[in-house]
């Protein structure tokens, strides 16, 4: 696929653009010379800053194709034009050495990104300050288990069989789930966070900040003298956009969604109706959970009709243009007096400041106060609007719904098909950010990871201590929520999900035949398991370096006469990937194909219950009862730790011992620089 290049430029950057293309092109192989050439660039934008925007126009360009060269985009000249070729995964079938050799081939596409975050100022004299230690503390290094060491403690288990050896284990090796909060360690005297983020940084891919829902654990063992760390993991919020293989695994597609109204239709109308009703009900549902005063009447809601709909469109456009222009006052800089009360409509939706200050990130000022109670309603007005619109179409369509041989036909009218997304986006709106976590960083750290302590780390992810913890950390009243109704809203924050990506789409071992058996922590507890339900698109921006997102950045600040977007809840998912695509847009790239870095993943979910999918799709209200009170199981840390010696560590000392023999001095050693994944 071949994506033409036509940035903005004039002048000296339009002159200087084709040189730096061509350099490229001969360059791509070579990525030391890729850099070198960025760095000449960068040296002579910061001599001509005076060329204004377009000097942030220039390098924000340049920083895009660099980094697409070093991923493998390829350069092509089309007479006094370009082009970027993007790469593709074409091989299918892979032997063991190709399977090998692809896996390098992402490490090395992803180490310019990674190698220039390490190379930081700021990380390197976090690092650094952390190996020296100091008179308060210890060096973090100490919290590097020795594989020699480790040799000694697995000696006799090595040297036994059966039972034998799982006996000999657990006094060798004894994992333990410890959250990284800023509590200090008590071997070092470390904030337990600063130390999962050092291990973070010897990672494949690169350490970025994640907004919203975060657990950061550490897996260490007892029996080291300062307890080692053998693993660490985070967990996140679930993207709302997981893409159509995970939501329709879930329920929460219209494919899937269309698909349980076809298989009932031979059941005949009462079936139909079911569904039918199931939709409806996911409507009045969602519109309670809204504060409707000001937008529309009880007497609205129960009939609604295309005027109603028409209406509450024209009042959310009405906040959106207030919010819009305040944000332009915010960033022109005025210093005029500023009188929040001419901003206080009479017959605006009422915004309380105590739901606005549920959130943590304190409006910059007055204005901005003022431009957050106006997103809030224009919020309430949007999904209002849907929500009827929704309510209407199925209203209308009901008796094609509820005719077998009608249905098929019903479901594909335009107005049903986006009927059946506005309950979906809903209902995943209502769940996802609730009762999901996504595991965004899941490894073992050298030398555990040749004793398939990755396993250990992912097995240890479905402990009820992790659902404890996640009910005891975000117990609290939900922003969105809140401010839709409008006063504190405390959702049932049940973890029942788990949902994560293998680094590599061929080869990946970390999840692969991983699961509990039944009742192995809980007597109620079915099989768990980590099932491989596709594959990533490929598509975002991990390929693209801290300081490419830096330049975007400022080029989108400059170029809009306000900020859409200021990295406050309720504007909208993802802000980084917004900005980016804003950036794109700005330089002339199409952000859909250059944001498709083609690194696939193998997509794994993990529900922790049978019927977590109903669940998380209304249809049952039920739990199990480590779902519903997992605090009350706190021995299942370690009975997870059991499975996985008797299951894994026990057949792997047969072909890993001794840890510290064979690949020469150092083997098996932790470095900040050393490559993780899957």
């Amino acid at each position: 696929m071949l994506v033409p290049i036509n940035p903005p430029l004039d002048g000296r950057t339009a002159e200087r653009f084709p040189a730096f293309m061509d350099g490229l092109a001969t360059a791509q192989t070579a990525r030391e010379r890729v850099a070198e050439l960025l760095r000449d660039e960068i040296a002579w934008l910061d001599a001509n800053r005076g060329i204004g925007e377009q000097a942030l126009i220039y390098e924000a360009c340049i920083r895009v194709l660099a980094d697409l060269v070093r991923l493998r985009w390829r350069v092509i000249r089309r007479g006094y034009s370009y082009a970027l070729e993007n790469p593709s995964e074409t091989m299918r079938s892979r032997n063991i050495a190709e399977l090998v050799a692809s896996k390098m081939a992402i490490r090395d596409e992803l180490r310019p990104v990674v190698e220039e975050q390490r190379s930081q100022s700021a990380v390197r004299a976090f690092t650094d300050k952390l190996e020296r230690g100091t008179r308060a503390k210890r060096s973090v290094r100490e919290l590097v288990a020795d594989p020699a060491e480790l040799d000694g403690r697995l000696t006799a288990a090595a040297a036994a069989t059966g039972d034998g050896r799982v006996d000999a284990l657990r006094s060798a090796l004894r994992p333990y789930l410890q959250r990284a909060t800023g509590d200090l360690d008590e071997f070092t005297g470390i904030p337990l966070r600063d130390v999962w983020r050092y291990f973070r940084y010897g990672w494949s891919i690169p350490q970025t900040p994640v907004p919203g829902r975060q657990l950061l654990y550490l897996v260490r063992d007892a029996a080291h003298p300062r307890h080692a760390v053998v693993g660490i993991a985070s967990l996140n919020n679930c993207p709302l956009e997981m893409g159509e293989t995970r939501e329709t695994y879930i329920g929460w597609h219209r494919k899937a969604i269309s698909a349980r109204f076809r298989a009932a239709a031979p059941a005949g109308a009462e079936a139909l109706g079911a569904e039918l009703d199931w939709l409806l009900a996911r409507i009045e549902v969602s519109l309670r959970e809204v504060d409707w005063t000001n937008i529309v009447t009880e007497e609205e809601v129960s009939a609604p009709d295309a005027h109603v709909v028409t209406r509450v469109a024209m009042i959310a456009e009405r906040f959106a243009a207030r919010r819009e222009e305040l944000l332009r006052e915010i960033a022109s800089g005025t210093d005029e007096p500023f009188d929040a009360a001419s901003w206080a409509a009479g017959d605006a939706p009422p915004v309380d400041d105590a739901v606005l200050r549920l959130e943590e990130k304190a409006s910059a000022n007055e204005r901005m106060h003022v431009a957050r109670r106006q997103l809030v309603a224009k919020k309430r007005a949007n999904a209002i609007g849907k929500l009827l619109q929704a309510r209407i179409a199925l209203t209308r369509h009901r008796k094609g719904l509820l005719d077998p041989a009608l249905t098929s036909l019903t479901l594909e009218v335009d107005e049903v098909r986006s009927a059946i997304n506005i309950v979906v986006e809903a209902l995943k709106a209502r769940r996802a950010g609730a009762n999901m976590l996504e595991i965004t960083t899941c490894g073992a750290v050298a030398p555990y990871g040749r004793l398939l302590g990755g396993k250990l780390v992912a097995l240890l992810m479905m402990s009820p201590q992790v659902g404890a913890d996640y009910r005891a950390a975000y117990g609290n009243p939900s922003i969105i929520s809140s401010q839709m109704l409008n006063r504190p809203v405390i959702r049932d924050n049940a973890l029942v999900y788990l949902g994560t990506t293998s680094l590599y789409v061929h080869g990946s071992s970390q999840y692969n035949r991983l699961r509990l058996p039944p009742r192995t922590f809980a007597p109620d507890q079915s099989e768990l398991r980590y099932h491989p339900v596709g594959e990533t698109r490929g598509f975002g921006t991990v390929q693209f370096s801290p300081e490419t997102s830096r330049a975007i950045n400022v080029l989108v600040s400059s170029n809009r006469a306000y900020k859409d977007v200021n990295s406050v809840f309720g504007e909208g998912t993802s802000p980084k990937l917004r900005k980016i695509k804003q950036g794109m847009r700005l330089i002339g790239f199409n952000p859909n194909l250059m944001l498709r870095h083609q690194q696939r993943r193998l997509i794994y979910t993990a529900p922790l219950w049978d019927h977590s999918r109903e669940w998380l799709m209304e249809r049952r209200t039920d739990l199990p009862s480590y779902l519903a009170e997992p605090a009350a199981f706190p021995d299942a840390t370690e009975a997870i730790a059991e499975f996985w010696r008797r299951r894994w560590l026990a057949v792997r000392l047969d072909g890993q011992y001794p840890l510290s023999g064979g690949d020469g001095p150092g083997a098996g050693v932790w470095r900040p620089d050393a490559s993780r994944g899957d």
